[in-house]
This record gives structure tokens, sequence and C-alpha cells, in this order.
């Protein structure tokens, strides 16, 4: 075998593990809501400017508290938070986006006390119309989760939850887990591609 194709080989060989192992970093600062820290058992009110990544109304976090476990980690955030304001809680994040890019975004919820309790998702691109969804599907025996894709309009997207029943109260609606993630190739593509490197490496040695 020739040294170039030995080069080939390998480099096809590099490149196929490359696209194999697709860094898939979360594009949420603190989705999981575990900083700040809440004593085991506990929850804690605080300002948004107390808890990293997030901005918006207070933000209500429980740590496996009254018999609730978290999603992910050992911590999570009830949307409808201490105290009473009077007006729909909001919390919301700015993540950098590439235009044109395809992201991937998740994130787990639940009911806290009613199965009639329900939120609203929002991805809001700079100076662009917002794209909503009403979450009133959720249970109190466990997490439910919201997975879907996007395609970013802009280098700045907005993800905002919104309390919508009960809107003002301060009971209601578990977030755990927010993640955004950028889209991968689907493993079958990843497979086609890798068997086309190859190709690419062996066509030499003949």
């Amino acid at each position: 075998m020739s040294l170039f194709s030995r080069l080939a080989g390998l480099s096809a060989f590099t490149m196929l593990f490359a696209f194999a192992t697709p860094a898939s970093a979360n594009l949420v600062v603190n989705g999981g809501f575990e900083n700040p820290d809440v004593a085991s058992g506990t929850w804690k009110s605080f300002d948004s400017s107390d808890v990293a990544g997030w901005d918006g109304s207070r933000i209500e976090i429980w740590d496996n508290y009254n018999g609730e476990t978290a999603h992910e980690g050992s911590q999570f955030a009830e949307l409808n938070s201490d105290p009473y304001t009077g007006s729909a809680f909001s919390i919301y994040q700015d993540i950098e986006t590439v235009i044109g890019e395809t992201y991937d975004v998740s994130f787990a919820y639940q009911a806290r006390q009613s199965e009639r309790e329900s939120f609203e998702f929002a991805l809001i691109p700079d100076g662009s119309v917002a794209s909503t969804w009403l979450l009133d599907d959720h249970t109190t025996s466990g997490w439910s989760i919201f997975s879907g894709s996007f395609i970013a309009s802009a280098i700045n997207t907005r993800l905002m939850f919104t309390s919508v029943t009960p809107e003002t109260g301060t009971i209601g609606n578990f977030l755990d887990d927010v993640k955004v993630i950028v889209s991968v190739p689907e493993p079958g593509t990843l497979a086609l591609l890798g068997l086309g490197l190859m190709g690419m490496g062996l066509s030499r040695r003949r």
C-alpha cells in the first residue's frame, strides 16, 4: 500500500469519526436550574438576576421538595413563582444563533397541583415575530417532554416561558432540563457520508 493510500484511508476514518461524534453542547445556560444551589428538600425564591442565565420574573427553585424530584440533576423551577405579583410570570433567556442553522429544542414540564395548569413557550428571533406553543397537557404524576426543531432567522433567539393557568397564582408549572443544541444529521446520514469518504480513499488504491 502506498503512503498516499494509507494517508487517504486514515483521513477518511478521521473525518468519519469527527462526523459521527458531533459537538452537542447545550446553548442554554443553567437549563436545569442547578445554580444557585438550594438545600436538599427545600425551595427558595430568587431575583432572576441571581439565577445564572435567566431573566424576567422572580424564579422559584425546588430541590426534591415535597416529594417532587427533578427530571435532570436535583433542582427544577416553578414558573408560577413566589411572591404574588398580580401579573403573569415570565422567564426568558437569549441565546446566540446562526442564521439558517437548524437547532433542536427540548425541555421537561410538569403540573404542580392541577392538570388544568398551562403555560406558553415562545421562540422569539431578534426583530421578528414569535413562534408560540401552549402547553396544557401536563399532569401532576410525572414529567412530560417538549421537543422540536427550528431554523434560526436571527443572530439571537429568545426562549420565553409565560404562565397562563394559573396566570397570576403562585402555584403551578414546573420546568426543568431546558436545552437547545445544534441539530446533527441522523445516524443513517452519517453512515452514508462515512461510506462515501471511505470510497474516496479506496478509489486511489485501484
